[in-house]
């Protein structure tokens, strides 16, 4: 009997090709490619972050699946997303879910639990990190009670990216299902740019991120000050937290070597990755950092914190994997400068073969088809070497 795919619903905050976050592009390469191979995806999305040319409110037939984008009034409470997603129930096998605590995430949970019934996938998307439960800890918490004490976790797959995010789930939920699957993704072709003396930092800027350990380190080194190398810092930074990062700035007298550029997405995004030297990710912790697969396709090495599951770049010497304190990031930054250039020609190539050898979606795209085949097909065996144990 020939094996049929299943449909799958994804019910999302955000989505390609807004640029609000990692997810809106790990989602969109994941349905794209599960299109590609012949798995029907649905999606039901808000419009937070959207460009204004593309349709709101009807249904559009895509090359990353089924997909209807809808203005709410208020993005954390997305009636029209979540109840377009449940008039799709009876029509899909699976339901995957993106982060935990948000409300068209677990509101969808529950309905489902009332109602259909599905297999869910949830992916944690960094949801569970300390940094981050912190934030409105009180409407966190009653989610974390709901999902424990009401949702009924049997019909649930926890999806971890990472094995310290692994550790975050069953901190919280205890002995559950976990698939863990790293992100990949559609690699991209590379933009012509010369190399420019950058060191770069791109992403959302959040105190999470250790944005201030690397002023600090820049204002510590004499070699970096002293050279011709600048940090360029890409991210919306007007917020309270942008400007006191900004505030650092001006009171260290470091304006003329560390640069705000703002956000930027699009092929101005790709050009500031290939132009940059190395990219830098200093975060307190991360789940991933999709950021560093961006620059590491675009041929920049990366420098990542410990606080991330980035040492493959140290382990292929596609990069770095450091403490994110100033006197370590001044020591990797002084290390970066010193390097001569057929050095970092051998960095540039192993970060291009590291991505293309093991954060290719296309070439990973089985791993997801064989566990969502597994969830939507009974007596199937577990694929191989996906479950957490």
């Amino acid at each position: 009997m020939k094996e049929q795919n299943p449909v799958i619903l994804f019910p999302t905050p955000s989505f390609f090709p807004a640029q609000t976050g990692g997810p809106d592009n790990t989602c969109y390469w994941l349905t794209k490619a599960l299109t590609s191979a012949g798995v029907k995806t649905i999606i039901s999305s808000t419009d937070f972050g959207l460009p204004t040319q593309i349709k709101r409110g009807e249904w559009l037939n895509t090359d990353y699946g089924r997909i209807k984008y809808t203005h709410n009034l208020v993005h954390y409470m997305p009636i029209k997303t979540i109840w377009y997603g449940f008039l799709q129930m009876s029509k899909v096998n699976l339901i995957h879910l993106t982060m935990i605590t948000y409300p068209a995430s677990w509101l969808t949970a529950l309905i489902n639990h009332f109602t259909y019934r599905k297999q869910i996938v949830w992916s944690s998307r960094g949801d569970l990190d300390a940094y981050m439960l912190k934030r409105s800890p009180r409407k966190k918490k009653f989610v974390l009670w709901l999902i424990n004490n009401v949702l009924g976790k049997e019909k649930i797959w926890f999806h971890a990216t990472c094995e310290a995010e692994v550790g975050y789930i069953r901190d919280q939920f205890g002995d559950v299902k976990i698939v863990q699957i790293t992100n990949y993704m559609d690699i991209p072709q590379r933009v012509v740019q010369p190399k420019e003396k950058e060191i770069l930092f791109l992403g959302r800027i959040d105190k999470k991120k250790g944005i201030e350990n690397l002023v600090e380190a820049v204002s510590q080194s004499e070699i970096f000050l002293n050279s011709d190398f600048r940090i360029v810092i890409g991210g919306d930074e007007k917020h309270p937290y942008g400007q006191e990062l900004i505030n650092l700035v001006a009171s260290q007298n470091l304006q003329h070597k560390i640069i705000f550029v703002g956000h930027v997405s699009g092929i101005e995004k790709e050009k500031l990755l290939a132009r940059a030297h190395f990219l830098i990710m200093p975060s307190h912790t991360e789940n991933f950092g999709i950021v560093v697969t961006e620059a590491l396709a675009q041929g920049t090495p990366a420098i990542a914190s410990t606080g991330t599951p980035w040492k493959a770049l140290a382990d292929h010497q596609a990069g770095f994997w450091i403490d994110n304190d100033p006197e370590s990031i001044k020591r990797i930054l002084e290390r970066v400068l010193s390097m001569s250039p057929a050095e970092y020609a051998s960095y540039q190539e192993n970060a291009l073969r590291l991505v293309k050898e093991e954060f290719s979606m296309d070439a990973n795209i089985g791993k997801w088809i064989a566990f969502y085949n597994f969830l939507s097909m009974e007596g199937k065996p577990a694929p191989e070497g996906l479950i957490a144990q």
